[in-house]
């Protein structure tokens, strides 16, 4: 296939990832920081949406390669879980176990989507009633699973059975066409947005009363003082924020916007690097999380720091994710001989 024959690239998937990598950054900061009035709220909104958003869009851009779930999912996660352990223990002096199957801090996610891509096959069907059937099933399980206390942080089981139904949403969406076909006709684009922001309004006011730990999606409700009616009701925030920004916004986000594309295009290094430094913030620099200014200071700098194709390769090479490269180099050079 010619370059020319490839489809344009969806900018507006790279603009929406600027905001959740923003947003996840941000709500990182605001959990370090001194209280600040109003935070937890503004930290409990953003935890209803980010990371179902996230998974959401990583199901609708996967694809089953074996290959690529080694050497850019599996190896890169013992390396940054490895690192992140060490930093704990050095540079935090914290009392920390070393071990891999309890993903530290934001290392879940890339766990949870090793799982998904290895199920992949079992979920790719075309059928659209199996379709909907498979998304109704895992938001069922996503409820119920919280009533069960031995399902929580180790292997990060409970984070996969709760977001599940995000990616299962995204990688059907993507099957169906379905993004475009919904943000295809202005009318039907204005009654979707007009209504997510409806219903974001109405949720919001009761976002306050949701525990932040059941919003981790890794504790029971027994743990967190969480109900089975909250996890509802985030996931109605979760539902209505995507729709809102991958298709209510999808006009407006369409095109290439400066600095915010290109970092939408680089989260990947601001997501596994970020940590290190919102976790050292508060013991070493406490006086960079002491007020809001200084918190969306620290957030900006950090994205545009982190968020560019310098950083990216950085992350290429120490998870070494290159690896794979070599692997089908050695493989061509067999094959030819």
């Amino acid at each position: 296939m010619s370059p020319s024959s490839f489809p344009p690239r969806d900018y507006s998937l790279d603009n929406v990832r600027f905001v959740l990598i923003f947003s996840v950054v941000f709500a990182h900061l605001l959990e370090v920081c001194a209280p600040i009035k109003g935070s937890w709220v503004i930290y409990k909104f953003i935890y209803s949406f980010h990371m179902p958003a996230f998974i959401f869009l990583f199901g609708y851009n996967v694809k089953y390669s074996p290959k690529k779930i080694v050497y850019r999912w599996c190896i890169p996660y013992v390396i940054f879980q490895g690192a992140y352990i060490l930093f704990v223990k050095l540079i935090l002096n914290a009392n920390v176990t070393i071990q891999f199957t309890t993903p530290i801090w934001i290392l879940w996610y890339i766990l949870v989507c090793i799982y998904y891509q290895l199920l992949l096959p079992l979920f790719d069907i075309d059928d659209k009633k199996k379709q909907i059937i498979s998304i109704l099933c895992s938001f069922i399980i996503s409820v119920l699973v919280g009533f069960d206390k031995n399902v929580g942080y180790h292997m990060s089981l409970s984070r996969f059975f709760v977001f599940q139904p995000w990616f299962l949403l995204g990688y059907y969406c993507k099957k169906n066409n379905l993004l475009r076909r919904l943000s295809l006709k202005p009318k039907r684009r204005f009654f979707i947005m007009f209504g997510s922001v409806a219903i974001i309004a109405i949720v919001f006011p009761f976002i306050g009363v949701i525990p932040k730990g059941l919003l981790y999606g890794s504790y029971p409700y027994s743990s967190c003082d969480g109900t089975f009616w909250m996890r509802g009701m985030a996931s109605i925030m979760s539902f209505s924020m995507i729709l809102f920004l991958c298709v209510g916004m999808r006009p407006y986000l369409s095109k290439k916007l400066f600095l915010v594309t290109s970092i939408g295009q680089n989260t990947w290094p601001i997501f596994l690097l970020h940590g290190f430094v919102i976790k050292a913030a508060p013991v070493h620099f406490p006086y960079l999380v002491d007020s809001p200014w200084r918190v969306i200071l620290l957030s900006c700098t950090l994205v545009l720091l982190l968020g560019n194709k310098l950083f990216n390769k950085v992350v290429y090479y120490i998870s070494f994710s290159w690896l794979e490269k070599y692997s089908e180099i050695t493989v061509h050079r067999k094959t030819v001989r």
